[in-house]
């Protein structure tokens, strides 16, 4: 059986919009796709630091069966925004109709709360409020060299070690603003009467 017409689109990015990348609509994680274009920095840390990436179905590529009884695999044919109200279609007619009507076209979209749920998760990985729960835990190293990368791929190396020297500095304002807020004095100096 021929899966996907394997048929690559231009488009907005879901997570960085102003971005514009290359899809597959049809493709087994096409969020993923998405994510490691446009904002690949911050996906490699999303791997670091929670784990392989959120499957498009919570069970993994597809699920296990389909509310109709059409084999799971039949879903390969229809772009990613409409296979989790294919899954969830009761009529074997309807899932067909589905595949025929929208299968072809990259564009196509049903809403489905799987598909909120898939875009939830996939956002949360990238976030770091959803983690794999298969994912072993990272120790705090891990996480500063993970947040260290990201940090170097957006400012440059170079400015990691200034902002490291000027932590002190900022941590001092930020013991100004917070004791002027506290009691409307800065406190430098002699004691305030």
């Amino acid at each position: 059986m021929s899966t996907t017409p394997n048929r690559a689109v231009t488009q907005r990015s879901t997570f960085a919009p102003e971005k514009t990348i290359t899809l597959d609509p049809w493709s087994v994680n096409p969020l993923l796709d998405d994510a490691e274009q446009a904002q690949p920095a911050l996906a490699a840390v999303a791997r670091k630091s929670n784990g392989e990436p959120p499957s498009m179905f919570e069970s993994g590529d597809l699920p296990p069966f389909t509310a109709s009884g059409v084999d799971p695999q039949h879903l390969t044919r229809l772009p990613f925004r409409t296979r989790h109200a294919a899954a969830t279609e009761s009529s074997p007619a309807a899932v067909l109709r589905m595949v025929e009507t929208h299968g072809p076209n990259p564009d196509a979209q049903a809403p489905s709360p799987g598909l909120d749920e898939y875009r939830n998760r996939m956002s949360g990985w990238l976030r770091g409020t959803w983690t794999n729960p298969d994912a072993p835990a990272v120790d705090a190293s891990t996480q500063a060299a993970a947040e260290g990368d990201l940090y170097d791929s957006m400012f440059g190396a170079s400015d990691a070690a200034t902002a490291a020297k000027r932590a002190p500095m900022n941590a001092a304002a930020a013991d100004f603003a917070a004791q002027r807020a506290k009691t409307g004095k800065y406190g430098i100096g002699k004691a305030q009467r």
